[in-house]
């Protein structure tokens, strides 16, 4: 007699129940941030504690750390935010499915409150407190920038265009590397924050390039950054030999300390000065763009037909180059900056980069140009 064949049990499968993840902190990181946010800290005291003191410690080992790796450490940053993303609203999406949508949203809605407490808390740490920082009014003549009239705006951008006249066949040939520039730079920054009564910058940023957001630059127009929270140097790789110079200057400035944009230009335009021709050039190209656009509409064009017809040429070439900007993005990254400054306790918002004369035309910062020698090296 045959054995009939056994029938195997139904398998079961069971599933467990998605609970939501316990999302610890998530409410003191937040008071905290917000504390420190709002707290009304006095502007001595955030530039004697913490942008003289402690800051150079901080900058001096993350700089360091971050010029191990020749990729921007930036873009490490924003692929681990898109997984993390990704892996997180994979998440979300089971929660929703098991417990219901509010059960997600309030997941949701306590997470992104961590996550922004934290950022926040490390940018005002490692660099964000300098919005907060004495002026850099208070280390120029009589403890106040300049308010340029027409006849200074004129005199400036004849002072720069004659410089630049002197120095265009020595540079012309050139085609310096960001990392020569870099070599060049870093002895005459020190110098100009010395001169302005500012601590040095501790460790001079590796200029690196961002893979992921250098056709963004393009398009709206951004020709280099820091990287707030690894103090490293951001540099668009397409800028023309001649800008190199003042966008790192003008980088390094933010590296050292100094996050309004006006007073980044300022001490960059110094440093540039106080470097080699090369980038002394950079910063007389820089003066004669910010003076012709600061002059009244009908005083623009005479003003440049009077600029040398070489140094023009480079002008034109850089104005040339910028035209690969898309309006709209270009726009929108206007105004989402504008804001970005505005809640930093900048008043002027993006304006602030057109106030850059009223430092640069000030002594001991204009004193620079007439003190530059062609022959210097």
């Amino acid at each position: 007699m045959g054995r009939r064949p056994s029938v195997a049990p139904p398998r079961v499968v069971v599933r467990r129940p998605v609970t939501p993840e316990s999302v610890h902190g998530w409410l003191l990181l937040s008071i905290l941030a917000l504390g420190l946010a709002l707290a009304p800290l006095p502007a001595w005291v955030v530039d004697r504690f913490y942008s003289r003191e402690m800051y150079p410690w901080v900058q001096a080992w993350l700089t360091a750390a971050t010029n191990l790796l020749p990729i921007a450490i930036l873009d490490l940053l924003l692929l681990a935010g898109a997984l993390l993303a990704l892996r997180r609203a994979h998440r979300l999406w089971l929660l929703a499915r098991h417990r219901g949508v509010l059960d997600a949203l309030w997941d949701l809605a306590r997470r992104v409150v961590r996550v922004t407490a934290v950022l926040g808390l490390l940018f005002l740490w490692t660099w964000g407190l300098h919005y907060r920082r004495l002026p850099l009014e208070t280390a120029l003549a009589g403890n106040q920038a300049v308010e340029p009239t027409q006849q200074m705006l004129q005199n400036a951008i004849a002072d720069a265009n004659g410089l630049a006249g002197r120095l265009r066949p020595t540079v012309v040939s050139q085609n310096p590397s960001y990392e020569a520039l870099a070599g060049e730079l870093r002895e005459p920054m020190n110098l100009a924050l010395e001169q302005l009564g500012r601590p040095p910058l501790g460790t001079a940023g590796r200029p690196k390039f961002s893979l992921l957001l250098t056709p963004y630059f393009t398009a709206a127009g951004i020709t280099g950054m820091i990287n707030p929270l690894a103090l490293e140097s951001i540099v668009h790789p397409d800028l023309l030999p001649f800008e190199r110079a003042f966008v790192l200057a003008h980088e390094w400035s933010h590296l050292a300390g100094q996050a309004d944009e006006a007073e980044a230009s300022a001490v960059g335009w110094l440093a540039c000065m106080n470097g080699t021709p090369a980038t002394a050039y950079s910063a007389s190209l820089y003066l004669i763009t910010e003076g012709v656009a600061a002059l009244p509409a009908d005083a623009r064009r005479p003003a440049m037909a009077r600029v040398n017809p070489d140094v023009r040429a480079d002008l034109e070439a850089i104005a040339e180059r910028m035209r690969k900007q898309r309006p709209a993005v270009r726009d929108a990254a206007d105004r989402a900056y504008d804001e970005f400054l505005k809640a930093n306790r900048v008043e002027d918002g993006t304006a602030s980069y057109a106030r850059a004369l009223t430092l640069i035309l000030a002594a001991p910062v204009y004193d620079a140009m007439g003190n530059f020698r062609a022959t210097r090296r």
